[in-house]
């Protein structure tokens, strides 16, 4: 009698290397073995068999080369392991009447697997460098956040004016010094490739892994690339002045701007970076959020990156010029820093010291100044204190002061377009954070002008 294979078309002939097995005797794993080849509509097995197609390569028994030559076994009488489960079959078996059905010829199938083989090479390689992108604007805004690949290029040629191999160095997270051991230059992969794949982790927030199978490197080296690019970015763009003088403000201030606050220096507001919980009660203290009921970093507090983070904040205040060009960015404090605190730090990195006598500040209600600060003005929405609703005159205030602030809220909404800084930080990359806002904010320059002159 032929066999034939009760869970596919192929039958035993002289020309088939193919072996067919009997089910097992015990019952339930009879019953195995149907369910995996959605046969259970098969009531007696005792004459049916199965081919070695259905099974894994594991499910045999190995002979040794002088065992089986010395027996002369052959492919076709593979012998199966008494525990040997079929693979599970992927999709329901149609029946089809004997009379229909043809034989697998196994060349067929041989021709297939070359073909498949074949076409698997053909596959475009989906590694990505930079030069792919240079004619694809849309592309390098959706990767970098840059308009176009002549501005990326431009902060690129930026930075590499003060590149330098034994600057840029494979760094580990324990180490807060620039090692010297191991340069990046010494990689394949160019310094312009190397400060895309940093980009992309900016701005998509893409896992390393996802990194190293793109760009054909290993995901460690994407780590150390990632943080020693970090640290060189914030140390070449931290550098640069941002703060404009007020003659600079004066010659650039807008007409709008002119007519209703012609002293206003700096437009500020604070963001939020929600980091890992600290396990240290001190630090979920220092860390907590009032506003987001939840813990984060607020711009300067530096002692918070060595507490051991669990969900918490850091914030980061910004300043804007008049006519919207980021002018100020601030160190990260902990998320239970008030923004009345922030703004009246002092010290060589704070917003007060940039000040000058009968500067104004322009901010939402929750800023205010010390008395002690007299020769600076605070402009804000008014407050309701005892009214019930405010006059007619606050109103339009209130829409005058909103019209002019709404473009620092524009400002933080494309800070936060940078991914990596919208999720979660993670306790292995929160001493990072703070050069993380500090570059992407200072990235935000190359956008469009926040606002328009006409």
């Amino acid at each position: 009698m032929v066999k034939k294979c009760v869970a596919c078309c192929n039958r035993e002939n002289r020309s088939s290397n193919i072996s067919f097995h009997r089910f097992p005797t015990d019952r339930i794993q009879q019953q195995q073995w149907l369910t995996r080849l959605k046969r259970l509509d098969i009531k007696d097995v005792s004459n049916k068999r199965v081919c070695a197609i259905h099974f894994d390569v594991s499910s045999f028994i190995v002979q040794s080369k002088k065992k089986k030559r010395n027996s002369g076994a052959s492919d076709n009488k593979k012998r199966l392991k008494k525990d040997a489960l079929p693979m599970e079959c992927i999709s329901d078996l149609r029946l089809i009447d004997c009379g229909t059905q043809t034989d697998l010829d196994m060349i067929s199938l041989s021709n297939l697997f070359e073909k498949l083989t074949l076409l698997e090479s053909n596959i475009i390689d989906f590694s990505i460098d930079i030069e792919r992108f240079q004619n694809d604007d849309y592309n390098i805004n959706y990767f970098t956040g840059f308009r176009s690949y002549k501005i990326f290029r431009m902060v690129f040629e930026l930075l590499q004016v003060q590149y330098d191999e034994h600057f840029i160095q494979y760094t580990s997270r324990d180490d807060p010094a620039l090692c010297h051991s191991k340069s990046i230059d010494n990689h394949k992969l160019s310094a312009e490739n190397q400060f895309f794949l940093f980009m992309i982790r900016l701005r998509r927030a893409t896992d390393e892994q996802e990194l190293a199978v793109y760009f054909n490197i290993s995901q460690s080296t994407v780590s150390r690339m990632v943080i020693s690019w970090t640290r060189f970015v914030y140390s070449v763009v931290s550098s640069i002045n941002l703060w404009p003088t007020k003659d600079q403000i004066q010659q650039a201030l807008p007409f709008e701007m002119r007519k209703n606050y012609p002293y206003v220096r700096v437009i500020v507001d604070c963001t939020e970076f929600e980091i890992e919980q600290p396990a240290n009660p001190q630090a979920q203290q220092d860390t907590w959020s009032t506003y987001k009921n939840t813990n984060t970093p607020k711009g300067h507090k530096k002692q918070i990156f060595i507490f051991s983070y669990s969900s918490l904040f850091l914030t980061g205040l910004v300043g804007i010029t008049p006519n919207g060009i980021v002018s100020y960015i601030s160190p990260l404090y902990g998320g239970a820093t008030s923004d009345k605190a922030i703004i009246n730090m002092d010290g060589s990195q704070s917003l007060i010291e940039l000040l000058e006598d009968g500067d104004n500040i322009m901010s939402d209600r929750g800023f205010s100044l010390d008395s002690k600060y007299t020769h600076l003005t605070l402009i804000h929405p008014p407050f309701l204190d005892r009214q019930k609703q405010l006059l007619s005159q606050q109103v339009l205030q209130t829409r005058i002061i909103e019209r002019h602030r709404i473009h620092v809220e524009r400002c933080m909404g494309r800070i936060k377009n940078f991914k990596l800084l919208n999720g979660i930080i993670l306790l292995k990359s929160i001493y990072l954070l703070e050069y993380w806002f500090y570059i992407c904010t200072f990235f935000t320059i190359f956008d469009e002008p926040l606002v328009k002159i006409l």
